[in-house]
This record gives structure tokens, C-alpha cells and sequence, in this order.
């Protein structure tokens, strides 16, 4: 893939950002792709995965997702991952 082809699908992507919260959720898509946080890499994929809704990232039950622990939103440390969820 070129990256004029890459460029243009990141920009329609972004653009498809819905919400009320979609300028401050395009900020965190940029802050993501930049590559330089990771944390705003993971809260892109968790919101981007629950629709950009940050209740349904607090609430996400796919406690299987690498990225559970460490999900956006929440007051939960990341080793408090359900014991069904950690692996041994």
C-alpha cells in the first residue's frame, strides 16, 4: 500500500469518527497514530472497538482482549483483571 493510499484511508477514518465527543476523540486518533503514546493507542482501539463510547469501554465484557486490563475510563489498576481473564 502507498502511502498516499494510507494517508487518504487514516483521513477517512478519522472523518468517520461519530459523536458528540468527535473533536476531542479525532485528537486522541491523531495523538494514537502519531506513535509517540501509547496510552492514547490503546484508549483509540478501546473506543474505536466500543463504537466511541466511553461507557461501553468502563462496561466492556471482552475479558479475553489483551487490552482489558489496561482500558481507558475505568479506576481499575491493570492487575485487577477478573481471574477467568489472566493467564497462568
Amino acid at each position: 500500500m502507498t502511502e498516499r493510499v494510507l494517508q487518504k484511508r487514516r483521513r477517512q477514518y478519522r472523518a468517520s469518527i461519530p459523536g458528540a465527543r468527535k473533536a476531542s476523540y479525532q485528537k486522541k486518533y491523531d495523538k494514537a497514530m502519531s506513535g509517540r503514546d501509547p496510552k492514547a493507542a490503546i484508549a483509540a482501539k478501546c473506543l474505536d472497538c466500543m463504537h466511541w463510547q466511553r461507557t461501553r469501554v468502563r462496561e466492556c465484557p471482552i475479558v479475553c482482549c489483551p487490552l482489558w486490563p489496561y482500558r481507558p475510563f475505568t479506576t481499575d489498576p491493570p492487575d485487577t483483571a477478573p481471574s477467568h481473564a489472566r493467564r497462568t
